[in-house]
């Protein structure tokens, strides 16, 4: 059998599969992973067996125990669960310096030029299996194919474990006839308006012409490549903390409006936003540097929280905005600014369902009362809708009402 080398390893549910692991007593049993000493306390994550009874992954915890009179709550811990993320990739990086993490549970690898070590593309995802369930007692979903995305899908129709090794001849055919809502991109959002279309199956999807997957959204195109299994996209064993996103504009004339200011770096920071959300990272630091016409140069940069990061356009401005305000320390007039987004980490669904730690290390612990959690979420699901309306229309569909105060670089009284 002639297979790829891109193999995608898959812990479904990684903090209820840890809590299985280190307690037996829960296996079998309809259990959630929630914090229970606050109110209105989300799931987290879930068992199979509450999966299978209606409760999902964000759901209020006292709606799931009112939905699953058994359910048992535990508490998370986000150390061991850490700990457990950071030995799949060390047991990943014993066969191949390429490993991408794609979230936590989620990793990539090629393993094209190590046939000599470890023997055919199979032998070494097979030999990778093994190495994951002897050093954490995880046994994951392990897809063996010749793209990301086909590896992809097959981890997600042969989940919760196992081994799933596709020929390059076979795998187109095996991801056509698979539901359309296992193609990576298709989120909750655009699922029904697929369904409604009679779009059911990936190779239906795979069918569509570049105009019709125009009409379907923004990313219709993207979607419909992949659905072909056209992925070129390489394993990026980058780490995404090292990763950075930076836009800049040039003054004319040359700036001397702290507002002005601002606003540019806000203007600059939610573009730089919506492209980072859309690979699925947040920011652990917002970086602001100011090029004087002096040829002068300063910096400043805000992070967030131990444990926490930007996400949401909200804190994004707010950490731009601060971050040029701190860096103008000179009455000289600002030829050019330049706003940076780096430090990054996965924002995924499973990520983001933590109680989240404050904005600024400067801000007060969250309350016992959820206030702060309950804010970031109202945040979120409006960021969400905004870059809906984005990715259809593009970023100048929606301004803020202070746009209007900006023409050609100048305030408008």
């Amino acid at each position: 059998m002639t297979s790829g080398t891109i193999i995608h390893v898959n812990v479904i549910g990684l903090m209820a599969a840890v809590e299985e692991v280190v307690d037996p007593g829960v296996r079998g049993r309809p259990f959630v992973v929630a914090r229970p000493d606050i109110p209105r306390a989300i799931v987290l994550d879930l068992s199979p067996e509450a999966y299978r009874e209606g409760v999902r992954r964000g759901m209020l915890v006292q709606t799931a125990c009112a939905r699953v009179r058994a359910l048992k709550v535990v508490p998370p811990r986000p150390e061991l669960y850490e700990k457990v993320d950071q030995s799949l990739l060390e047991a990943a990086f014993c066969f191949t310096p390429l490993v991408e993490r794609a979230g936590r549970g989620h990793l990539f690898l090629d393993v094209n030029g190590t046939r000599r070590l470890f023997g055919a593309p199979e032998d070494a995802a097979r030999r990778l299996l093994g190495e994951i369930a002897d050093q954490t007692g995880l046994v994951p979903t392990v897809a063996l194919a010749s793209t990301k995305t086909a590896a992809k899908v097959a981890s997600r129709v042969f989940r919760p474990f196992g081994f799933a090794p596709l020929s390059v001849n076979d795998e187109g055919e095996l991801v056509a006839r698979q539901p359309v809502e296992l193609l990576p991109g298709v989120g909750v959002k655009l699922l029904p308006r697929l369904i409604s279309l009679e779009i059911a199956e990936i190779g239906t999807l795979a069918s569509l012409s570049m105009d019709e997957a125009q009409a379907i959204s923004a990313r219709g195109p993207e979607l419909v490549l992949r659905a072909r299994c056209v992925d070129d996209s390489p394993v990026n064993p980058e780490p995404p903390s090292r990763r950075m996103l930076a836009g800049k504009t040039v003054f004319e004339p040359d700036c001397a409006d702290p507002d002005l200011l601002a606003w540019r770096a806000r203007e600059i920071v939610a573009e730089l936003g919506f492209r980072m959300r859309k690979e699925g990272f947040g920011a652990h630091f917002v970086m602001a540097k100011l090029v004087y016409t002096d040829g002068a140069v300063a910096s400043r940069s805000v992070r967030a929280g131990q444990g926490a990061s930007f996400v949401a356009d909200i804190q994004l401005c707010e950490a731009a905005e601060r971050a040029v305000r701190q860096a103008w320390g000179r009455r000289v007039r600002v030829r050019k600014l330049q706003i940076e987004l780096g430090g990054f980490e996965p924002a995924g669904p499973e990520l983001d369902l933590f109680e989240p730690l404050p904005f600024f290390k400067a801000e007060p612990e969250i309350d016992s009362t959820g206030i702060q959690t309950r804010r970031i979420a109202m945040h979120m699901r409006v960021q969400s809708a905004l870059d809906r309306v984005h990715g259809k229309y593009g970023q100048s569909a929606i301004v803020p009402a202070a746009a209007f105060l900006y023409r050609e670089g100048s305030l408008v009284c």
